[in-house]
């Protein structure tokens, strides 16, 4: 059985935050954490200021915090690690940072001796995992209500994809091109953590074009459970999406990664749908053998398709600020600058979209119309 708590929750308040966390906890079913260590991992996409609303906001993270003390937690760390992280990054625009500082808890440099580990379910690749995570007793995923540009929406599942340390990160679209092997990778790498409880931030998250430069739209919502795809499923039946139609629900489903909520002990999500969010075009999908039957030495093939298939990013001259970030995160060295100008090579972009998920300055579009 896989329980979902859904509980209001109308502003980052924190009067209120705590009250409504607790709840949303008691009511998921969050395990007994009397004397265990435990890791934090919120929606650190990039440091930016709460109003962006792309973090986890810092006010929830300190709810947990508070109700894992209270519960008697006998240690808690929070860590996550940017795709452009540098190895003195501390969460500071966030507000996450001041949190451990005032809260007592330690902040987790993921970039420091990662364990290389074998991911389930990926033709036996291997991927540099925080270390740290042999040293706790427990994962607790703490995602964003957000879409996501290349994946649709962006959860508990995909938050964990944040203990890969940085640039490790963006070579992965190379090696898993489609949506489908994708999504088989964030189910592997979910597969090694375990985590033993998730809870999202939906107070107020992101529609259209995230999980960066999408806009702030006011959910008041904290979502609870033991199951990481449940949740996600249902913050997708929230945002108007058929949850199956997600790759990475549908591949967790069918990995048995978890299931559909089967248990909402106060909102139900069928009840929030919000036919009116501004969701991600869906795009055809890949042929299901054709995706991850067939093996992945085809992989030329499949990039070549989804090249067909996708648009390439286009870069908006007026507000680029010139940072460089899209050019240093690119793994396909697709992107240059001349005369100060981004240019793209289409015939080299793998269209995974990284550059417009750490762009600070919204100067990237994406079109993700169908070439027909």
């Amino acid at each position: 059985m896989s329980c979902v708590a859904i509980v209001y929750c109308e502003s980052y308040d924190q009067v209120l935050v705590d009250a409504a966390v607790e709840e949303a906890c008691l009511l998921g079913g969050m395990p007994d954490v009397t004397g265990k260590s435990i890791l934090l991992k919120p929606n650190i996409l990039s440091d930016a200021k709460e109003d962006r609303c792309i973090t986890t906001h810092s006010q929830v993270v300190r709810s947990v915090v508070r109700l894992l003390k209270g519960k008697g937690a006998k240690r808690i760390l929070i860590g996550d690690s940017p795709g452009l992280q540098k190895p003195s990054f501390l969460p500071k625009a966030s507000g996450i940072h001041r949190v451990c500082l005032e809260e007592g808890v330690d902040w987790v440099d993921f970039t420091k001796q990662p364990t290389l580990t074998t991911i389930p379910y990926t033709r036996g690749k291997k991927l540099p995992l925080a270390s740290i995570l042999g040293e706790v007793d427990m994962v607790f995923s703490l995602p964003k209500f957000k879409t996501h540009q290349l994946m649709y929406t962006t959860g508990a599942v995909k938050n964990l994809f944040g203990l890969v340390p940085n640039l490790y990160k963006s070579p992965c679209h190379v090696q898993f091109p489609s949506r489908e092997q994708f999504a088989s990778l964030m189910v592997g790498i979910a597969a090694v953590v375990k985590p033993s409880f998730s809870l999202m931030d939906g107070i107020i998250g992101m529609e259209g074009p995230g999980p960066a430069n999408g806009r702030p739209r006011h959910m008041g919502l904290l979502l609870a459970s033991c199951d990481a795809l449940a949740l996600d499923y249902a913050q997708a039946q929230i945002m108007g999406y058929e949850p199956k139609s997600i790759p990475i629900i549908a591949e967790g489903l069918r990995r048995s990664l978890g299931s559909a909520p089967t248990l909402y002990p106060k909102l139900n999500a069928g009840d929030l749908v919000q036919h009116d969010f501004l969701r991600i075009e869906m795009q055809k999908q890949t042929r299901f053998f054709h995706s991850l039957i067939i093996p992945f030495v085809l992989s030329r093939y499949i990039r070549w398709k989804v090249k067909r298939e996708r648009k390439a990013p286009v870069f908006l001259s007026d507000p680029c600020i010139l940072c460089r970030k899209c050019i240093d995160i690119c793994p396909a060295n697709a992107l240059t600058m001349q005369h100060k100008r981004i240019i793209i090579d289409p015939s080299v972009c793998i269209r995974c979209y990284c550059c417009h998920e750490v762009c600070p300055a919204s100067a990237i579009a994406v079109d993700e119309e169908i070439n027909s």
